[in-house]
């Protein structure tokens, strides 16, 4: 394979080849691949090979500890079914070519479906992302959310957002709003379930991939968009999202002030509603195995998930 240093204008290529898949996970979104410092963008490498894509990097720095028997990582390659099995050999034969071990990260259960039993394959459920049915986020009916539909009708009662008059109002992000969006993340950010060695490692880079994201939408991502609720002169909440070209909605962040009661619901639904109508699921992310926050993606009744698996050669006997 021919690789070479990724260029924004290949997202375009990217695009289009997931756009022929039914690809459910946020691996290729450029803010996910661009933003995120472990995927160390400027280094990344891209190949196009018989209509598959290829991407592979080597972590950041920081991140190298964790991989110190692989020099690459390989995204799983992005093609149609049909090619999946051909792209994995090509990827192991690749790996031995550069004496290096085959490791191919967020492998979905699709393609592993398919590979058989040729690999070795590993799963952490912390890192598999959920997958909701837009119809049950945009109406919230049945009792299984009756709890979300009294949380909602609370914050409509108590704030009467979009009402004439009122100081609540659910709109879409504009550039004045910036400082206040920081200043709404950074004081969500203290009550995050990290441990203290790796918080302001962790709090910094979420705060370069939002701003990422906003810069995203202003330059001309149709495919973004981010939507606050205002009240008064403070912004009490915000989202920030995109539609993958594969007709997924991925809800990328979303913050809320929890001392406005039923904020979180609100804007949850809002979004979904203004969104998501004609999305396949909405993708709101992976746990990463803190509990609060599985607990808080578990109340929506996932449709499914996006399972991660990686994918290494098995060991010459």
């Amino acid at each position: 394979m021919q690789f070479r240093k990724i260029k924004d204008e290949d997202f375009n290529i990217i695009a289009e080849m997931q756009s022929k898949t039914l690809y459910n996970g946020s691996e290729y979104s450029a803010l996910y691949l661009k933003g995120w410092e472990f995927f160390n963008y400027p280094e990344m490498e891209i190949a196009f090979e018989d209509g598959v894509i290829y991407i592979r990097f080597i972590p950041h720095d920081k991140y190298k500890e964790e991989f110190d028997t692989t020099k690459y990582i390989f995204l799983p390659p992005l093609c149609t079914l049909d090619k999946i099995k051909d792209a994995y050999a090509k990827i192991e034969e690749q790996s031995k070519a550069d004496n290096d071990l085959m490791y191919v990260m967020s492998t979905p259960d699709e393609y592993v479906e398919i590979l058989g039993d040729k690999y070795v394959y590993k799963h952490n459920d912390d890192y598999d992302e959920y997958l909701y049915l837009p119809e049950n986020l945009i109406t919230l009916t049945g009792k299984k959310y009756h709890g979300k539909r009294n949380h909602i009708n609370n914050f409509i009662k108590l704030y009467a957002p979009d009402e004439e008059g009122s100081e609540c109002r659910f709109r879409s992000y504009e550039e004045r709003d910036y400082k206040k969006v920081m200043a709404l993340i950074a004081g969500w950010d203290e009550k995050k379930e990290f441990n203290e060695d790796s918080y302001d490692e962790m709090k910094n880079d979420e705060f370069k991939v939002i701003e990422l994201g906003l810069k995203m939408i202003f330059g001309g991502c149709d495919r973004c968009f981010a939507d606050v609720i205002e009240y008064g002169d403070k912004i009490i909440a915000f989202c920030f999202g995109e539609i993958t070209p594969s007709n997924v909605g991925i809800v990328h962040f979303e913050k809320g002030d929890i001392n406005y009661e039923g904020v979180y619901p609100f804007i949850n639904q809002r979004v979904a509603q203004k969104h998501f109508k004609d999305v396949r699921f909405i993708n709101r992310q992976e746990d990463m195995g803190l509990e609060g926050l599985r607990k808080s993606k578990q109340s929506y009744y996932p449709a499914a998930f996006a399972r991660k698996n990686v994918v290494e050669s098995k060991k010459e006997q």
